[in-house]
């Protein structure tokens, strides 16, 4: 199920957002300001040829590896690439305490 939480804005993206239930129902409990934020964030990210480089992303390690996290101020956004489908599948957006 595609969200329109990352809008198409521009024909010529590189990369693809998909938001998974779970984040959705986390992204609609944020506050106004950090939504934007976040929105922001994803929609600047799918719009770069190499998302996985971003000076924001980080790879994540242990059981989560070969997934990445975006950070956005306080925030973290999981996510998991496919490379060869050239999409994001967020599935998370937790406080950075929160993202162990």
């Amino acid at each position: 199920m595609r969200s329109n939480l990352a809008q198409k804005g521009s024909l010529l993206k590189s990369w693809q957002i998909e938001i998974k239930p779970s984040a959705e129902k986390q992204y609609l409990r944020l506050d106004k300001r950090t939504r934007l934020r976040i929105k922001g964030a994803l929609v600047d990210l799918e719009k770069v040829d190499r998302p996985l480089i971003h000076s924001q992303v980080r790879p994540l390690t242990g059981q989560l590896r070969g997934d990445y996290r975006l950070r956005v101020g306080g925030w973290r956004i999981l996510f998991t690439p496919d490379k060869k489908k050239r999409l994001i599948f967020v599935y998370a957006i937790i406080p950075r305490g929160d993202a162990s």
